[in-house]
């Protein structure tokens, strides 16, 4: 008997499933060329003719830490949390392809490691267990470890 969790997204169609190789899952205007996370079926820039539709994209494998902050507060209902509540960090990511995006930092680091600047690479992993026993994943980033 397998002892395997099924893994099911937070949200659907933000992210690529499965885990392995995750990938953000965008839009890009071929109007004007705005890109945006989470995809969109209308560009959100103002200043756009929308005369084209919206391509949907992928990316956000790395990305620097734009901003970050340490939460430590559990969040109310309807938010998960771990119990007990662990402190965690959340980032604004940088991504090469020109968009920001916020995720959770994942575990295995220590938050005081954290640099404003710091390369860090896209995971999926858990958030929590729901009531039927599966992981709830969803993405997040994490500092790339140095190859030496």
């Amino acid at each position: 008997m397998s002892t395997l969790k099924k893994q099911i997204p937070s949200l659907d169609g933000w992210f690529t499933m499965p885990p392995e190789k995750p990938m953000l899952i965008g839009s890009r205007c071929l109007a004007c060329g705005d890109i945006t996370f989470p995809r969109s079926d209308v560009c959100r820039n103002p200043n756009c003719s929308k005369d084209k539709p919206m391509e949907t994209i992928k990316f956000g494998e790395r990305g620097k830490i734009f901003t970050y902050t340490v939460n430590y507060y559990k969040a109310p209902k309807p938010y998960h949390s771990t119990e007990p509540f662990v402190p965690y960090a959340s980032a604004i990511i940088e991504l090469p392809e020109g968009v920001m995006v916020q995720a959770m930092i994942g575990t295995g680091f220590h938050e005081n490691d954290l640099k404003i600047g710091m390369e860090m690479e896209l995971v999926i992993d858990k958030l929590y267990d729901d009531e039927d026993g599966n992981e709830v994943v969803s993405w997040m980033y994490r500092p790339i470890k140095n190859k030496k």
